[in-house]
């Protein structure tokens, strides 16, 4: 990995590994939550869930997935997050929490179809719930 020629200090490094987990959270919570969401607020018409920017941002972190699912690579968060664990792989109690609500031990096939169906209904609320054009 291209972030092992670093020499940090552990406590760092490991702080940083927390960071980008955490970052990583965040995004599984925007995807899933913009999931179930969009239907509901776009019925009430919130701003978040018609605003074009944010959808196609949706759209897209769950087409990145999806591909690099099918195309069997890592995420690029879960590489670096585990370039900065090193050997030293610690994680705090937060840490270790988030990591077991993002991290899932199922076959890869599992995450195919998994992603496969939420990338077809993120493009049928694009199609039957579309955003407002700005």
């Amino acid at each position: 990995m291209f972030l092992k020629y670093f020499l940090l200090p552990m406590e760092i490094s490991l702080l940083i590994a927390d960071l980008v987990l955490v970052f990583h959270f965040c995004v599984v919570i925007f995807i899933t939550v913009g999931l179930f969401i969009i239907p509901v607020g776009y019925k009430f018409d919130w701003v978040i869930t018609t605003n074009r920017k944010i959808r196609l941002i949706h759209c897209s972190l769950m087409g990145l997935i999806t591909s690099e699912t099918l195309l069997g690579l890592t995420c690029p968060l879960t590489s670096i997050e585990q370039s900065f664990h090193g050997y030293h792989y610690f994680q705090s109690f937060i840490a270790h929490w988030i990591s077991q609500i993002i991290y899932w031990n199922f076959p890869t096939q599992f995450f195919v179809a998994l992603y496969c169906i939420c990338l077809g209904w993120a493009l049928f609320l694009w199609i039957f719930f579309p955003p407002k054009a700005t």
